[in-house]
């Protein structure tokens, strides 16, 4: 029997998911506002004191934003596309429950030579 790849299962006894289902088939935040891809994410005090009370996805990104994580990276820990990583934690952050931290860009909207020197870098010391 094969799993449908869009279906996430679920640690509490193997209930499937389907990944639209963690935001209510919603493709943009409550807020309206598209968080951009590279932007790094960290918890706010509200966010860590409210973890506790929140649904597990929600909880799972807050908590594990102690330190600046990537939209990537949440995608990853909660097994869903990066698009519904994207719309969690944007209305997460219009809650201010996260802080985002975007990447430097520059004043036409593309990303600043220091920013692409750097992860040049980085995959040079891979």
């Amino acid at each position: 029997m094969s799993v449908d790849r869009r279906q996430r299962p679920q640690a509490d006894g193997g209930r499937v998911v389907p990944n639209y289902a963690f935001t209510g088939g919603r493709t943009r935040s409550l807020a309206g506002s598209d968080m951009p891809i590279e932007a790094l994410v960290t918890a706010t005090e509200l966010g860590l004191a409210k973890a506790p009370g929140m649904p597990p996805e929600s909880r799972a990104i807050v908590e594990a934003s102690t330190e600046p994580q990537s939209l990537a990276e949440i995608g990853a820990l909660l097994g869903v596309p990066v698009g519904v990583a994207r719309v969690l934690v944007s209305d997460l952050a219009a809650d201010d429950h996260l802080a985002v931290h975007l990447p430097l860009v520059g004043t036409d909207g593309r990303p600043r030579r220091e920013l692409l020197e750097r992860l040049l870098d980085g995959l040079r010391t891979r």
